[in-house]
């Protein structure tokens, strides 16, 4: 007989979830609650919130001296790096002088001054970052720089949860942090995976897109999820580290499929950032991303994929 095993875990400011599904009710049950433990060193690792956590260490340290950092952190900051690279710093972990400056940090919301601005963009992007692979340290270049994970560590957490339960010999699970990074593998009876359903952002009761989900992951951020209105104007929490200015452009919310969360969880940011065509330009140069966009206004979303040397897409 089989079963479906659900855990739950609050982490990271979200809900975690985990399934495992198989017909061993006590491996599930293990490999489960293995899952959850894991979740949450992970967010003992990397959550600024936390004054204990390496990268609350790195932040307060690494201005003044090299910090020598747990060998999964300091990987997980070179692969932030590296998507950083890739989208033109349309991603970037250095990003936090510019959410305490807009005030998302406390939850507040501000809107800076034009100097408070200027400061708070030359503390960010990646060049600030000296990594040394061998010493397995991480310094800054410059005092007032620090490190926020938020845009790729609930993504990590969903990949090592899921590693976890395949390392247990669970036949089929999947795990989601806030329902925004969902990552599977197996798959139900009667079915050819898990069935993901995204919320249209504006309205949450209504299914923007559904789809089965099997040995992949998919992430979606959208521009509605925190913000504060000044003045009859929104300003949304994704701020671009370049411009160090809240996003915006005509893209409601990006959904990244690919095979790991952690990079579904960055790419989702970066392509907000980044806008329609150079969200386009990045699938066209790694064809195991799709992405599915919905624009303001728009009634469907559309689904980006490479095909052949040129890209195809369709509404869904």
């Amino acid at each position: 007989m089989s079963h479906l095993l659900r855990l739950q875990t609050f982490a990271m400011g979200s809900d975690f979830e985990v399934f495992a599904f198989g017909e061993d009710r006590q491996l599930l049950r293990s490999a489960a609650e293995a899952a959850i433990e894991e979740i949450e060193r992970t967010e003992a690792l990397l959550s600024h919130y936390l004054p204990d956590s390496e990268v609350s260490f790195i932040n307060a340290h690494a201005a003044t001296e090299p910090v020598r950092v747990h060998p999964e952190v300091f990987d997980l900051i070179a692969r932030a790096v590296q998507l950083a690279r890739e989208t033109q710093g349309a991603f970037d972990i250095t990003v936090m002088p510019l959410v305490r400056c807009w005030g998302f940090y406390e939850g507040t919301g501000k809107i800076p001054s034009a100097e408070e601005l200027a400061e708070a963009v030359e503390r960010v992007g990646y060049a600030h970052l000296s990594l040394d692979a061998e010493e397995l340290s991480v310094a800054f270049d410059t005092s007032g720089v620090e490190i926020h994970l938020g845009a790729i560590g609930k993504g990590y957490a969903v990949d090592r949860a899921i590693e976890v339960l395949r390392d247990a010999g669970v036949p089929a699970g999947m795990v989601h942090g806030g329902h925004s990074s969902v990552r599977a593998y197996g798959s139900l009876p009667g079915g050819s995976g898990w069935q993901i359903n995204l919320p249209h952002p504006l309205e949450p009761e209504r299914s923007m897109a559904r789809l089965l989900l099997q040995n992949h992951a998919i992430s979606t951020s959208a521009s509605t999820e925190q913000y504060f209105e000044r003045h009859g104007r929104r300003y949304g929490h994704i701020l671009d580290p370049r411009s160090g200015l809240p996003v915006q452009n005509d893209l409601l919310s990006v959904s990244v499929l690919a095979e790991e969360t952690t990079v579904t969880d960055a790419l989702s940011t970066a392509f907000l950032v980044l806008g329609e065509e150079g969200a386009r330009q990045y699938v066209r140069q790694h064809p195991s991303v799709q992405v599915l966009f919905l624009r303001r206004e728009a009634e469907h979303v559309e689904w980006i994929t490479t095909a052949g040397n040129g890209l195809s897409s369709h509404e869904v």
